[in-house]
């Protein structure tokens, strides 16, 4: 018995360690389409100069495209993709909102955001169609200074999981 609940206690403590905050921005009379097959936005390469920011890509692509093609997404790289990908990570510091824009602009928020805290993931779906954002997912206190790179690892996994959650659920 006691080996069950200790079981059952580290399972949870596991779980409230994997746990990443997430907010939700979409339209609220945005209805999206049966969305099947994916692509990742193409952009410049960020120059920021960080030596982090190519560790943290290295962890975010892989687990975007592992946790879509869990919920049966299809990345596509030859044929025209329901919808696009993108992401961003304020490493360092925060990312003013209104410096991200794109091709047809944002949609309007359910709730007005200027800036995403330093530690945020942010996971944008755009229309390939109209290059209009459909959906914006942001994780919160992923990146942390103090963070080992393991334990940066694990978050950003967590995050992207929770967030694409919220976008597709299992």
């Amino acid at each position: 018995m006691r080996t069950r609940v200790a079981l059952a206690l580290l399972l949870i403590g596991a779980a409230a360690c994997a746990w990443v905050p997430v907010e939700v921005e979409s339209d609220a009379g945005e209805r999206r389409p049966n969305l099947k097959t994916w692509a990742w936005l193409q952009r410049p390469p960020v120059a920021r100069g960080e030596a982090e920011f190519g560790a943290v890509e290295a962890r975010v692509r892989p687990a975007v495209e592992r946790e879509f093609g869990a919920r049966r997404l299809r990345k596509v790289e030859r044929e025209r993709p329901d919808f696009l990908v993108t992401y961003y990570a304020a490493i360092e510091k925060p990312i003013d909102a209104n410096a991200i824009t794109y091709a047809a602009g944002v949609p309007l928020m359910t709730k007005s955001v200027t800036s995403y805290e330093r530690g945020s993931l942010l996971i944008d779906v755009l229309d390939a169609r109209t290059g209009k954002l459909l959906w914006r997912g942001v994780g919160r206190r992923v990146f942390d200074p103090k963070q080992t790179p393991q334990e940066r690892s694990e978050r950003i996994d967590a995050a992207v999981a929770s967030v694409i959650d919220e976008f597709a659920p299992l």
